[in-house]
């Protein structure tokens, strides 16, 4: 198991995120992982260029969990079920 870093995002990266993602959650949540996903020595785990691998080569339900660690947020399902 690997484990992934990252630091909280600041407002000006989620509007930036929001921005790049043009209303689509999966290319939103690959963001997240492209500018916020840390090893253990602080270094950046993708960059622009792992953008398409992530969309089109991950599972869907891996991405979104990560990203949403990332982004300090319950998953949709779980907030309506509260």
């Amino acid at each position: 198991m690997k484990i992934i870093y990252s630091k909280p995002l600041t407002l000006a990266e989620t509007s930036k995120l929001y921005k790049m993602s043009k209303e689509d959650d999966l290319t939103m949540m690959a963001y997240v992982l492209i500018y916020k996903a840390l090893n253990n020595d602080g270094d950046k785990l993708f960059d622009l260029a792992d953008k398409n691998a992530l969309l089109n080569n991950v599972d869907r339900e891996v991405l979104m969990r990560v990203a949403q660690e990332i982004m300090g947020q319950e998953p949709i399902e779980e907030t309506k079920k509260n």
